[in-house]
């Protein structure tokens, strides 16, 4: 009996568009806010940046009264609305430039749409203080894959950041240097991605230092690869996008 054909390649998966954002404060230092994931969530129980898809509502053009923005595109518009949104969705913490009267009763996150929020509170999102900090994209291997845009965001004020109990079961402060520790620890989950973005914001000293660094960089596109060597397999990223040389055995991806 003759062997069956081999299958075809199967065609890598779309990445799909996404925002993650770095909130950072000053306190003793500075601190970024960070979630742990729900154990039913992708990344379950990972300790992770606010952030998720972008959705169709976030590229309305009805957002354009809404927003401060100077010179951006419309896909840059709709990747920093989203990353408000996820912000407020998974933390409860809503950044607006709030021009009307406040709301007897501030909906929850879910209630009803992010534009009807921030329409009733005659607000606006300035999405001018969001700035480009880094651009990965998931390997070609991974059978889900994320085109996830992170941008910086300095917190002026103080807000109260809740967990939602249903996309995250934790949010904290915590200083970037501290969470990487902490991971090399083993004492919480921190993905790959994650932990090179904690060890580049971590070469700030304040939020300052941060946006200032961020804003002087040229953001050059992640998409780690694997490399199969006679001792393994290892994850390689370029050279040229900040984070030094970084050839890491896929077994330490976690």
């Amino acid at each position: 009996m003759a062997d069956a054909p081999p299958e075809p390649p199967k065609e890598p998966a779309t990445p799909v568009l996404a925002c993650t954002v770095l909130l950072v404060r000053e306190r003793s230092g500075m601190e970024v806010l960070m979630v742990e994931r729900h154990e039913k969530q992708d990344f379950a129980s990972a300790l992770v940046f606010p952030g998720g898809l972008v959705d169709p509502d976030d590229h309305f053009d009805d957002w354009l009264p809404h927003v401060i923005a100077g010179d951006i595109d419309t896909k840059e518009r709709a990747l920093r609305v989203a990353g408000f949104r996820e912000l407020h969705e998974e933390t409860g913490v809503l950044l607006v430039d709030a021009d009307g009267p406040p709301l007897k009763e501030a909906p929850k996150a879910g209630e009803e749409s992010f534009l009807n929020l921030v329409r009733q509170m005659g607000a606006r999102l300035d999405l001018d203080a969001m700035h480009p900090f880094a651009h990965w994209i998931t390997p070609v291997i991974a059978p889900r894959r994320y085109d996830t845009h992170f941008r910086l965001c300095g917190l002026t004020t103080e807000l109260t950041a809740i967990s939602d109990g249903n996309e995250t079961v934790s949010v904290e402060w915590i200083r970037p240097q501290d969470a990487v520790d902490l991971a090399a620890a083993g004492e919480r989950k921190v993905l790959f991605p994650t932990r090179m973005n904690l060890q580049l914001l971590a070469q700030s000293n304040s939020v300052e230092e941060a946006i200032h660094a961020a804003r002087s960089r040229t953001i050059v596109t992640v998409q780690p690869r694997v490399e199969a060597r006679p001792d393994g397999r290892f994850l390689v990223i370029p050279q040229n996008a900040g984070y030094g040389v970084v050839e890491e055995a896929v077994s330490r991806m976690s």
